[in-house]
Order: structure tokens, then C-alpha cells, then sequence
């Protein structure tokens, strides 16, 4: 069973968890070597989409490149994931 398959049949609070470990595990390392962090704040089912609402912490607020960042994270989530997730940043 592919990683992807796993995600599609954990409950809504292992799904959770599982984008918090994915963001620690392959993300925010990343973000920290420019001075920046990243905080989960919530996920929604909504519409068949699952919406992860993030904030930049650190250099990443003022960044130029945060929108840049955000796809990148949203297209980390979806390739280790699931497709219809979607990164929004508050």
C-alpha cells in the first residue's frame, strides 16, 4: 500500500497528524536555514478538498518569496499525500 492509499484511509485526527509529521519531517528544516518557521494552525474537509491553513513565522512573514514557498509546501503534501489537498496562508 502506497503511502498516498494509507492517508486516504486514516481518520481526520491520524490525517492530521500525519501533514503536522510530513511538515516537521520534510519542510520546516528548510525554512529554518533562512531564519523562517512555519506553524499549522488547522485542517478542514471541505468540498472533497482538505484544506491546511498555515502561518509563516520568522523571515518567511516578510518574505517575497512566500507565495513561491506556499506552492511548494501545498505540492509536497499532494505528491507525499493526497491530491486535493490544498496550503492556505493566514
Amino acid at each position: 500500500m502506497t503511502e498516498q492509499e494509507e492517508f486516504e484511509n486514516m481518520t481526520f485526527v491520524q490525517k492530521i497528524n500525519k501533514i503536522d509529521q510530513v511538515i516537521e519531517d520534510k519542510i520546516r528544516s528548510f525554512l529554518i536555514k533562512d531564519n523562517g518557521d512555519i506553524d499549522l494552525l488547522n485542517v478542514e474537509e471541505r468540498d472533497g478538498s482538505l484544506l491546511v491553513y498555515v502561518e509563516y513565522q520568522g523571515a518567511c512573514v516578510s518574505c517575497e518569496s512566500s507565495g513561491n514557498t506556499l506552492s511548494s509546501i501545498e505540492n509536497i503534501l499532494q505528491r507525499m499525500l493526497a491530491g486535493n489537498i490544498k496550503v492556505i496562508s493566514i
